[in-house]
């Protein structure tokens, strides 16, 4: 037997059990009225009244005398036969062609006008000279 130690739990338990069992009460009576209208309607049979009918059909004598069979028809009629004559009949539609672009390059050369190479002129050099040094104070 499982004993739960904490008295919270253990209500919680007890109080689970109680829902479950008045949950279930209402299908017990349910399920014992049935039973009760089963058994009584077993108990109530109610006769059923059969008549019988008493029909008196006298017997006849009859004869019977065999005829002739008569004769198979031999005419025989024509039957047609259809004949199928294929017929091709050509229906114009019209069907579009889409083209997709590419973008793949082309190896096409093209012209590109380049200038002439610029010429050398010679520029006028400076010459510097360096200053005497100034004396200081002193």
């Amino acid at each position: 037997m499982l004993q739960i130690q904490d008295p919270v739990k253990r209500s919680r338990v007890r109080r689970t059990l109680l829902i479950i069992i008045a949950a279930t009460i209402p299908c017990y009576i349910l399920g014992l009225i049935v039973l009760l209208v089963n058994t009584s309607s077993r108990s109530k049979e109610t006769p059923t009244p059969t008549e019988t009918a008493a029909i008196v059909i006298p017997l006849t004598t009859s004869t019977f005398t065999p005829t002739v069979t008569l004769p198979q028809p031999t005419a025989v009629f024509p039957t047609r036969t259809p004949s199928l004559t294929p017929t091709i009949t050509l229906t114009p539609t019209m069907t579009r062609t889409y083209v997709i672009p590419t973008s793949t390059p082309s190896n096409t050369p093209t012209e590109t006008p380049t200038a002439p190479p610029p010429t050398e002129t010679p520029s006028p050099t400076v010459e510097v000279t360096p200053e005497p040094p100034t004396p200081g104070p002193g």
